[in-house]
């Protein structure tokens, strides 16, 4: 088989989540435990991507030597931040909140957004600066801390988004 580059994983990491959010606006407000486990399915591959992204390949593209990479860098950081704010937030909320299908509204267009910026953006100057080899390079060790990464979240309870027991009904 042959070495993946890091851009062509992490796009595949953009489609795998693009279809999760497919999967979650089909159901409805009486789906409540199966959107709460596709969400916390999105919640695990965007923190796992995240991750791999700012240890391995935000701090290869910064190295660019144009102020322009370094600003989509900078950029895509502070979507990151923004992104990680709404996961907790609907971690702490059940499905039956009111607020939470906006949530994953707003949380849906924003991980649109900066997979647009990406591939629009960052990835072709990437591409630009860091060539094929050190793409295929990166892609390696992406792959080794992505696997890594899903192997601790495999092993830990999956205890946090669950609904309250003592419910007043």
């Amino acid at each position: 088989m042959a070495k993946q580059d890091a851009i062509a994983l992490l796009k595949t990491d953009h489609a795998t989540v693009k279809k999760m959010f497919e999967k979650e606006e089909k159901l409805t407000k009486h789906d409540g435990q199966k959107k709460q486990d596709i969400f916390n399915q999105i919640r695990a591959a965007l923190e796992v991507h995240a991750t791999i992204e700012e240890e391995i390949f935000y701090p290869a593209v910064k190295k660019a030597r144009s102020e322009n990479v370094k600003d989509e860098v900078r950029e895509a950081y502070e979507e990151h931040k923004q992104i990680k704010s709404l996961l907790a937030q609907i971690s702490s909320i059940t499905s039956a909140d009111e607020t939470y299908d906006m949530k994953i509204k707003v949380l849906k267009e924003d991980v649109e957004h900066h997979i647009k910026e990406e591939e629009g953006e960052m990835f072709p100057d990437a591409k630009k600066f860091l060539g094929e080899h050190r793409l295929i390079e990166l892609g390696a060790k992406l792959e080794s801390r992505k696997e890594q990464l899903e192997a601790t979240l495999t092993s830990k309870p999956a205890s946090s988004n669950q609904p309250k027991r003592h419910s007043a009904k």
